[in-house]
């Protein structure tokens, strides 16, 4: 599912901007959830979504000013900028801006640049994981994982230099991860694609971090391992 806000404090201009979406949605048979504003504040109390339309001009503070905010506390969102004023819309590629749409909104220039958009969500979906922040929605690509290992009930998603935590069962989350990903220890789930080398009880990283390998799991990750390098054409 979608989830999508809409952003615009001129009430009549709001409900007939989220009617369209509706109407396109609907027509195209894509499940969705939304949510309409009428300003920014109202918006930032809440956790993020997949794509935001936003008005430009709007108060107390415009949707520029509104953008910065969302990506200053990390939130990754798609933005669609709505704006009379076509000077506004190069300034909105300084926030990451999807897109921007001139007012009056031309229906089909607004349908032709949501299902892009949609497309590409649901294309990412299949290549990424999504985990939850408190108000901040992360999707990080499977390809930038090295580990998750689960302490004191949380999950510590780690990327290069840096690394995410989020409530979650380790257990569900290896359920979801492709092939690539092996449970190698009770507590840890790696990323075959950032193995560098391993013994019995360890596994080196190619960031030079090593995490344990459980001697029972062993056997199952030497074979899992090949498995995965056959895949790739690495055995020789």
């Amino acid at each position: 599912m979608i989830r999508i806000a809409v952003c615009e404090d001129e009430q009549i201009f709001l409900e007939q901007l989220t009617a369209n979406i509706r109407a396109i949605l609907d027509k195209h048979s894509i499940i969705y959830h939304m949510e309409a504003y009428t300003n920014g504040a109202a918006l930032l109390a809440r956790e993020a979504f997949d794509i935001l339309f936003l008005d430009i001009v709007m108060e107390p503070f415009n949707g520029l000013e509104l953008a910065k905010k969302l990506r200053a506390r990390g939130d990754a969102s798609r933005m669609i900028f709505i704006t009379s004023h076509e000077q506004y819309a190069i300034n909105a590629y300084d926030v990451q801006a999807y897109h921007y749409l001139t007012k009056p909104v031309d229906i089909k220039k607004m349908e032709d640049v949501l299902l892009k958009l949609c497309g590409l969500l649901k294309e990412e979906y299949g290549r990424a994981i999504t985990i939850r922040q408190g108000t901040t929605v992360r999707r990080v690509p499977f390809e930038q994982i090295l580990y998750l290992e689960i302490m004191d009930r949380k999950i510590y998603l780690h990327k290069n230099r840096e690394y995410f935590p989020f409530y979650g069962k380790l257990g569900e989350l290896e359920a979801m991860l492709p092939d690539t990903f092996f449970r190698c220890h009770r507590s840890y789930i790696v990323n075959f694609d950032h193995v560098q080398r391993y013994k019995k009880e360890e596994i080196w990283l190619d960031n030079e971090e090593a995490i344990p390998l459980s001697r029972r799991r062993y056997q199952a990750f030497g074979q899992g391992f090949m498995h995965y390098l056959s895949k790739r054409g690495d055995v020789f």
